[in-house]
């Protein structure tokens, strides 16, 4: 099985205007890699310099934006790592971990 390399506009450029060794999203299979990246402005993609609540914000609408690229969702996400904390990413601790943006999850 081939491993697909998927861009995701605007993401994928800004990545490699940042010069980034990583590739927006990868796919094996039925299984879909999404790598981390700063929060862009979504404007001019530059990397954001902002409140945790608003980098939070735009990280989760930029992985959605992946996921959803895909054809998946934020309800597929089995696990999630980042910051040297593994994350099990279950609907309930999603929702606990939104409020941190001060908006709801909604499905």
């Amino acid at each position: 099985m081939k491993r697909e390399i998927i861009r995701v506009e605007p993401l994928s450029t800004y990545l490699e205007r940042w010069k980034a060794s990583t590739s927006a999203v990868t796919r094996h299979g039925d299984t879909v890699y999404v790598s981390g990246s700063p929060p862009f402005d979504p404007d001019t993609g530059e990397i954001v310099e902002a409140s945790i609540q608003r980098q939070t914000e735009l990280v989760l609408q930029q992985l959605k934006l992946r996921l959803e690229t895909t054809g998946s969702s934020l309800d597929k996400v089995l696990k999630c790592n980042g910051n040297k904390t593994t994350i099990i990413m279950t609907t309930l601790e999603i929702q606990r971990r939104s409020t941190i943006s001060g908006t709801p999850y909604t499905r």
